[in-house]
């Protein structure tokens, strides 16, 4: 869940800043407003976490039998690989480097072109 919400250290957070980063001086709104959908994802997220981990447990689930060990090994190999991804993310991200060399190689004045409003068209009689 905290990679999700796109904590720092997490292996969701990288994607992130790569895509605010990039995409804030082209669409500087809709950046913001992804941003502060990402805080309100992380709010969200804590929520959940206190209500299922820290909640009172119904009388119904109290007698689940015990975890064991080898029950637990999938889960700690995805916490194990979120948090190494989080830390070190050149090892994904040096994958779609190339694309995203290709994309950033658009120039200003088309980004520029792209984005300028266009005149109407006057039909001529």
């Amino acid at each position: 869940m905290m990679a999700s919400a796109g904590i720092p250290g997490m292996v969701g957070f990288i994607a992130e800043y790569i895509i605010y980063r990039s995409s804030l001086l082209v669409f500087p709104i809709q950046t913001l407003l992804c941003m502060l959908g990402v805080g309100l994802t992380a709010v969200y997220f804590l929520n959940l976490i206190n209500r299922v981990f820290f909640g009172r447990l119904p009388d119904a689930l109290a007698n689940l039998p015990a975890i064991y060990w080898k029950d637990r090994i999938p889960s700690i190999v995805v916490v194990v690989l979120v948090i190494f991804l989080g830390l070190q993310p050149n090892w994904m991200t040096r994958w779609s480097e190339l694309t995203s060399l290709s994309l950033g190689t658009l120039d200003d004045r088309a980004i520029a072109a792209a984005l300028a409003p266009r005149p109407l068209r006057r039909s001529v009689e």
